[in-house]
């Protein structure tokens, strides 16, 4: 038993080298996506292993999430909706990003974290995890393509300006509605 159990080590340390040196060859890139949250050294060299680094072969962020599986199906007809079930696409990418989603969540505090427990409320658990899924493929795609870091703050402003064109299109309706509104100034 002790035997098997170091055997079993062994193998681990020796696949740990091998990522490494596959590693090696994609270290610029494997850095970028080892800035998301969520995503380890393991899960960078699989993600790369699956979609490379060349995003040329996908024209649009489309091609890469219907590809990858990660494309809700929109299926209405006469305004009855029939289903939204995402399509079989790359089983290998798409179970390590929704890995990676689950690892996410469990993170307090980040722009991805915080839209999962949003959408959660809406849409349930499962389906938060897959539109996480896709969202952080989307991530992986632009910055691969683009070449650029993962940065958290990006996403802060992008939040405020929401919140801010929220908060203008409530004083609208407001408005529309008869009431007089002034914003307070904090």
């Amino acid at each position: 038993m002790v035997q098997e159990v170091s055997t079993q080590k062994n193998r681990v340390e020796e696949i740990n080298e091998n990522i490494d040196i596959y590693l090696g060859k994609f270290e610029e890139e494997a850095k970028l996506l080892d800035g998301i949250p969520g995503i380890s050294k393991v899960a960078a060299a699989a993600i790369i292993g699956e979609i490379g680094t060349d995003m040329s072969k996908f024209p649009k962020v489309e091609n890469i999430c219907s590809w990858a599986g990660l494309a809700p199906g929109c299926n209405e007809s006469a305004g009855k909706k029939k289903s939204t079930k995402t399509r079989h696409g790359n089983p290998y990418i798409k179970s390590i990003l929704c890995e990676v989603a689950w690892t996410v969540t469990r993170k307090k505090g980040t722009y991805l974290s915080n839209w999962y427990w949003k959408v959660k409320q809406r849409r349930g658990g499962k389906k938060a995890v897959i539109g996480l899924a896709r969202k952080i493929l989307i991530i992986i795609y632009t910055m691969l393509k683009d070449n650029q870091e993962y940065k958290e703050e990006r996403f802060k402003e992008v939040q405020m300006k929401h919140e801010e064109k929220r908060e203008k299109k409530l004083i609208q309706e407001l408005k529309k509605r008869g009431f007089k509104v002034e914003p307070q100034i904090a």
